[in-house]
C-alpha cells in the first residue's frame, strides 16, 4: 500500500491502491513502522503523494466499517490514529503533495504533515457525515480555523485546492499533479540542505511543543534549542 522511494536524504511515500488509493485499517497500521525505519536512516524530509494514481488518497474504504462491530471499529480507527500520530510526531518534516481527492483519513494525513502543496482543482473533504459517520475534525482543526473545520465536518462538502490555498491550509499551488510533486521534492531537498545536525534532530519536536504551549513558554523552547545548536556549532 505504501511504496517508499529514497533519493539521498529525501523519502517519497506513495499511496498505491488504485483506483482511489483507499487505505485499510491494516495498512494504516504499517505506517508507524515505515516512518520509524526512515528515522533510523536519517532521512531529512518525507513527501506523501498519490501519483501515479489519479487521487492523493480516498481515505478509508467504508465497506470495511460495515462488517465491523463497534469494538472492532474502535480498534481500526486506532490504527488510523497511530498512522497520523507517527507522521505528526516524527522528527522528519512531512510534506503532502495533493492532487485529485484527499478524502477522510487521506485529508487527515495531509493535515498531520507540516506543509501541504496542491493543484487548484484538488478536492479536500471530511465526507463521513454523508454516510452517517463522524471523524477527523480535531486533526483538521490543527491547521484550520474552527469555522472552516466545522463547515467541513457538518457538510461533508469538499474544499478545492485553490480555496484551501486562500485560507492557508495549502501553502503552495502548482498546475499539475506532477508539478506539485516536483515542487514538494524540491522543497524537501532545500530543507535537507538547510537543516542539519542537532537542528535536524530536534527542530520538529521543538515546533510541535511550541504549538501546544502558551506564547512565552513556547518561546523558551525555541531559545533553548537555539542555544544548543549554536553551542554545537562552536564546538565543531
Amino acid at each position: 500500500m505504501f511504496d517508499v522511494e529514497r533519493d539521498g536524504e529525501i523519502a517519497v511515500i506513495r499511496f498505491n491502491n488504485p483506483p482511489v488509493n483507499a487505505v485499510s485499517f491494516a495498512n494504516w497500521g504499517t505506517l508507524p513502522g515505515i516512518i520509524a525505519q526512515l528515522e533510523s536512516e536519517a532521512i531529512a524530509a518525507m513527501v506523501f503523494t498519490g501519483l501515479p494514481q489519479k487521487h492523493f488518497c480516498g481515505g478509508n474504504d467504508f465497506r470495511e466499517f460495515a462488517a465491523l462491530t463497534p469494538e472492532q471499529t474502535l480498534a481500526g480507527t486506532g490504527a488510523v490514529c497511530g498512522g497520523m500520530r507517527a507522521v505528526r510526531e516524527s522528527s522528519i518534516p512531512a510534506i503532502a503533495a495533493i492532487h485529485g481527492a484527499a478524502m477522510g483519513s487521506g485529508f487527515m494525513l495531509s493535515c498531520a504533515c507540516d506543509i501541504r502543496l496542491a493543484t487548484p482543482d484538488a478536492r479536500l473533504a471530511l465526507p463521513e457525515v454523508k454516510v452517517g459517520a463522524f471523524g477527523g475534525y480535531r486533526i483538521v482543526r490543527e491547521v484550520l480555523s474552527q469555522g472552516e473545520a466545522r463547515l467541513l465536518t457538518y457538510s461533508g462538502q469538499p474544499l478545492s485546492g485553490e480555496r484551501a490555498h486562500q485560507i492557508g491550509l495549502v501553502q503552495q499551488l502548482a498546475d499539475t499533479p506532477a508539478q506539485v510533486l516536483d515542487a514538494a521534492i524540491a522543497l524537501a531537498q532545500d530543507m535537507a540542505g538547510l537543516i542539519k545536525g542537532r537542528l535536524r534532530a530536534e527542530i520538529k519536536d521543538c515546533l510541535n511543543r511550541e504549538d501546544e504551549e502558551s506564547l512565552w513558554t513556547a518561546y523558551q523552547f525555541e531559545r533553548d534549542l537555539a542555544a544548543r545548536v549554536m553551542g554545537q556549532a562552536k564546538s565543531e
